[in-house]
């Protein structure tokens, strides 16, 4: 049956394999003729045997919603309302340098001996083993996207998984104790006094990255109109400017141990004429001016060599593993140690704003820094967690009390 509807002519077949109606539309009449001869040509062409069929499901995609290239999927990605602006980044930013050479290519014809040569050739140019493997990652997420939109039956590369070793990759470095935390706070007031190069306000950024468990762009995104004094709370609404916080809306958390830094360092900035109710707390000295502070659009307002200069001044160990995100691992590992989490994660994992217990476990250390034993598995990293996953979840704790933060 064929209709004209507006500006487009619809005819609904049935599928060859499935024997379903499905909807096929085109700009004219003659352009719907030749599109409903083309699916009889596989329907001929699948009952003589001359094609299998996954291969006749491909072409139908293909006649349904047109020649889908990794491009058009990841652009169309993108859009998406409620993707994160860190996300909606990487993704571009795939497009435009490790993707750029499959970008032009339909997504079907991305198998794995396709996606292996795309691999090879970033080791051959010696492209770090984590660029690769984020690269590898948007690329299964874009695929993934368009697999739920229709546009493809399933990942063209099946079960194939690139592997991406390239040795033993050292565990990234975290604050083990809320004693190591006191000195990493010490040592870097201490820099921050003595005026070192990069220092100034790094004590108060440790603070905060420590405490809340902050992100880099929720770090640079925090105003001094989200401060309440009078309870010690703290909001987290957004990364950098105006970018909503991954996983939800806003999150409020009780952190009376930050306040101190933050009244010291707002001194600072009310000295240097650069404090406004409702600025930055941490604004971009670069592009700062008195009286019109500046907040992080971009880059990294805590930098690695701040904070690992830091981290040698406080004698702690492994000083080359350490980053900014070391700071998030230190929080939910100390959080995890509190009374009032102890063996309750979901309620860790709403103050860390975390989706699920299994992104949560990967942030988990051990307190000691001994290897691990034969076997080991990261939600054994600490006993209450493996208790936690395996049976019935405490009731939750308001995500906006207790916890290391409230000591």
């Amino acid at each position: 049956m064929t209709r004209r509807a507006a500006r487009a002519f619809v005819a609904w077949p049935r599928h060859p394999v499935t024997g379903r109606q499905f909807r096929v539309s085109a700009r004219t009449d003659r352009e719907l003729a030749a599109y409903l001869h083309r699916i009889d040509g596989l329907r001929e062409q699948l009952r003589l045997g001359m094609v299998g069929a996954a291969d006749v499901d491909r072409a139908l995609r293909r006649v349904v919603h047109g020649a889908v290239t990794l491009e058009r999927a990841a652009r169309a990605y993108t859009e998406r309302p409620n993707l994160s602006s860190n996300t909606r980044r990487r993704v571009r930013s795939f497009l435009s340098s490790a993707g750029a050479e499959l970008a032009p290519l339909e997504l079907d014809a991305l198998d794995a001996a396709r996606c292996q040569q795309w691999i090879d050739r970033r080791l051959a140019r010696r492209h770090a083993m984590s660029t690769i493997g984020t690269a590898w990652r948007t690329l299964r997420a874009v695929a993934r996207y368009a697999a739920a939109r229709g546009w493809i039956g399933a990942a063209p590369w099946g079960a194939w998984r690139p592997v991406l070793r390239g040795g033993a990759r050292p565990v990234r470095e975290a604050l083990r104790t809320v004693d190591e935390l006191a000195r990493l706070l010490g040592a870097a007031a201490a820099l921050d006094e003595a005026r070192a190069p990069g220092f100034g306000e790094v004590a108060p950024k440790i603070a905060a990255v420590a405490l809340l468990g902050l992100r880099r762009g929720e770090l640079a995104g925090l105003r001094w109109s989200d401060l309440a004094w009078a309870s010690f709370m703290v909001t987290i609404a957004r990364q950098y400017v105006d970018g909503a916080i991954k996983g939800r809306t806003v999150c409020t958390l009780h952190a009376p141990a930050l306040f101190p830094f933050l009244a010291a360092h707002r001194d600072r900035l009310i000295a240097d004429d650069l404090f406004l109710p409702d600025g930055p707390i941490f604004p971009q000295r670069r592009s700062s001016a008195p009286g019109r502070a500046r907040a992080y659009t971009q880059g990294e307002c805590l930098t690695i060599l701040a904070l690992r200069s830091a981290v040698r001044a406080a004698g702690l160990p492994n000083p080359s593993r350490w980053s900014t995100h070391s700071l998030r691992d230190s929080f939910v590992t100390l959080e995890s140690q509190s009374k009032e989490h102890a063996g309750d994660l979901a309620s860790l994992a709403d103050r860390s704003r975390h989706a699920s217990l299994a992104s949560l476990s990967r942030y988990l250390r051990t307190r000691s820094r001994e290897p691990a034993p034969p076997g080991f598995s990261l939600p054994d990293r600490i006993p209450a967690a493996r208790a936690a996953l395996a049976g019935p979840q405490p009731k939750k704790h308001r995500p906006g009390k207790g916890g290391l933060a409230g000591r």
